[in-house]
């Protein structure tokens, strides 16, 4: 099943929300986190109205990809239940991080949302990877999932009532064992376990 580009562009946001939480937290203004907390602390008036440098850039940012999250889990969780298939052989790999690695080192290079030029390079840099992602039918591959449960195997599998034996990826939330059959959809080239039969 390919993607519609809206989930698609949701996948890809909502495994950068860690990624905007570190541009958020270089946003804060550390003089005035510290009056804030000592306000809070003591229970005075309100000091944290200037937290942010740059608030209307830095907030949003988490917001649109913590919205990611979410629909990256209606996603998953929403996928009309496809073929069955049974596994012959299954191992476990963990999910391509490369992708995802580079744009944090980025993030620690002098890049803040006080530099609008960096922050329009960054945000190119971050649609090149998602239209290379997106054409290899690789955007189910983020290392959030990991953080939701999720697993990749690498398996090799029969459709029931079939002989010939398929090479192919599958996520799934639970074990995958070799001789048990699953319900799955196929999610760009990544078969996503719906059920276990």
């Amino acid at each position: 099943m390919q993607l519609r580009i809206a989930v698609a562009v949701a996948i890809f946001l909502g495994s950068y929300l860690p990624l905007s939480i570190i541009l958020l937290v270089q946003d804060l203004q550390t003089e005035q986190f510290g009056l804030c907390v000592s306000s809070l602390l003591a229970l005075e008036q309100w000091q944290c109205a200037d937290l942010l440098k740059k608030p209307w850039r830095s907030l949003p940012a988490v917001a649109i990809c913590a919205i990611g999250v979410v629909v990256t889990a209606a996603a998953f969780k929403l996928l009309p239940r496809g073929h069955t298939v049974k596994v012959v052989e299954s191992k476990h790999v963990p999910a391509d991080l490369i992708n995802y690695v580079i744009p944090y080192v980025v993030s620690f290079m002098s890049l803040d949302y006080e530099q609008t030029s960096k922050m329009l390079g960054f945000v190119v840099f971050l649609g090149w990877i998602f239209w290379i992602t997106y054409k290899a039918g690789q955007i189910a591959l983020n290392p959030l999932l990991t953080v939701l449960g999720w697993k990749l195997y690498e398996i090799k599998y029969t459709f029931i009532g079939g002989e010939v034996v398929h090479v192919g990826r599958m996520l799934s939330k639970t074990s995958i064992s070799a001789g048990q059959s699953y319900r799955q959809n196929g999610l760009q080239d990544v078969m996503i376990v719906t059920d276990e039969i």
